[in-house]
């Protein structure tokens, strides 16, 4: 099958990607800077949600998202609110982010997967692929939307997460803190996945599946004052690298599409 949308965008909650000029280079991309709005860390206010969702309305053809930091990986929720047709959630996370809200109903980037089991009547299928190994295995999150999670030790090959995976449409995101300290440095704890069990498996989604968008996170916050350490930059490279990676795999696929596409004409 196919990606839907082939076009990159960068949403800048926190100046992380100013500090990946190979990744910005890589591709023509759109750029959004939230970095004005109040109401976004960790927690996103109404306000700010109905912002964020306006704003990427003025994108036309959202196939790639980057967030920024882990903080703000709540912002799929606004992806997903824009898909109109039954599909699925393929969420690569080292947590599962189906909690229950610290501050009353408030969207928060460890609640947004729970909100979007409430509010999504397309949504069908969530399968969470890299929690820790002390999360329990979900059977059955509502009786329109069935969770499958995947912890760390069983990393699912592509034929397993296909087969709990019930809709042509799905979504993937990508939360870095799943990988290993090699291949990616966040602010939360991390897992030990390999980047390279991750990649194989994006390509047989796009392959077998309709891919309605794909986003990652999980970003090293940059402060001002830690851009000349050593180790920060260390860190950012290593960011820089993975999201090189992804964004390969991406373009692959958007290429491949564009020339299938002109040869059917």
């Amino acid at each position: 099958m196919t990606l839907l949308h082939h076009d990159i965008t960068f949403c800048n909650f926190d100046n992380s990607y100013k500090s990946q000029p190979r990744l910005l280079a890589a591709a023509p991309h759109h750029w959004i800077d939230f970095t004005q709005l109040r109401g976004t860390h960790l927690y996103c206010s109404p306000e700010a949600f109905t912002h964020i969702s306006d704003k990427l309305s003025t994108v036309p053809d959202k196939g790639l998202t980057f967030w920024g930091s882990g903080n703000y990986h709540y912002a799929t929720l606004a992806m997903l609110k824009n898909i109109h047709r039954p599909f699925s959630l393929v969420l690569f996370d080292h947590h599962t982010d189906l909690q229950e809200g610290s501050i009353g109903s408030m969207l928060s980037c460890g609640s947004w997967v729970r909100h979007a089991i409430s509010q999504l009547a397309n949504l069908r299928g969530i399968a969470i692929i890299g929690p820790e190994s002390n999360k329990a295995l979900i059977d059955l999150v509502s009786e329109r939307c069935r969770a499958v999670l995947f912890p760390e030790e069983r990393f699912p090959t592509s034929e397993e997460l296909l087969s709990v995976l019930p809709t042509k449409h799905i979504y993937v995101s990508i939360d870095k803190d799943l990988l290993s300290e090699n291949d990616a440095k966040t602010n939360w704890d991390q897992g030990t996945i390999s980047l390279d069990k991750i990649v194989p498996i994006l390509d047989h989604l796009i392959e077998e599946k309709y891919v309605e968008g794909l986003d990652v996170c999980g970003e090293w916050p940059v402060r001002p004052h830690q851009q000349l350490n050593q180790q920060t930059r260390t860190w950012i490279s290593r960011n820089e690298r993975s999201n090189q990676r992804i964004a390969r795999a991406f373009m692959r696929q958007a290429r491949r599409r564009a020339t299938q596409s002109k040869h059917a004409i």
